[in-house]
């Protein structure tokens, strides 16, 4: 069995949290040394390391019939569709982070449409608001406009901070996890709110 060391400074310590005592500490910081040493003046050896983990699959490619694309090979052999959306249980920490770079991309764009609008439109800012200003919209329609931008900003704020935490090494089990995901749910829905009533 060919085993690869991992040489940053998270895999030696991930090695040396098995070391129980001085000396399993000294052989595995050996290991350790001799597999920088080797990685760095010996590149041919990550790669023949890479090549020997990789094995070929045990079942044969089943062949094409005359007049067979691929997608019809497959529903002829009943493959599934893998990896497919449909088959995982939505879960609440990848919804967060689905979210999370959706609203940094709705943030994105609607900066970069904002700005690119006011660069190429004629009038200015306070012209354009009056105008919205005389269509007398109704409060309601205005406030959920307001409530959505406000939304998108608190929830990308509130969870960013959430990623800071983890980016120091904090909040990493299951529980912590789902407490956090739904404090930030509902901080972003209560302070979306509360932007939108100003």
């Amino acid at each position: 069995m060919d085993l690869f060391i991992n040489t940053t400074p998270w895999g030696i310590f991930f090695l040396d949290s098995f070391a129980n005592s001085r000396k399993d500490r000294s052989k595995m910081a050996y290991a350790v040394r001799f597999a920088a040493r080797e990685m760095l003046w010996k590149p041919r050896l990550l790669t023949t390391l890479a090549v020997k983990c990789v094995q070929p699959m045990a079942t044969a490619p089943a062949k094409l019939r005359p007049n067979e694309d691929f997608w019809v090979k497959n529903k002829r052999l009943q493959r599934p569709l893998s990896p497919h959306l449909t088959i995982y249980k939505p879960q609440l920490t990848a919804m967060l982070s689905i979210t999370h770079r959706g609203s940094g991309a709705a943030m994105a764009s609607v900066l970069w449409g904002f700005s690119l609008g006011m660069l190429v439109l004629p009038g200015s800012f306070p012209h354009y608001l009056t105008m919205v200003q005389s269509l007398h919209l109704w409060p309601s329609f205005i406030f959920t406009v307001k409530y959505g931008l406000a939304w998108i900003l608190i929830f990308h704020m509130c969870n960013g901070i959430r990623h800071l935490a983890w980016d120091l090494g904090y909040g990493f089990e299951i529980k912590t996890l789902y407490k956090t995901g739904w404090l930030v749910f509902g901080s972003t829905f209560i302070l979306a709110g509360i932007a939108a009533s100003m």
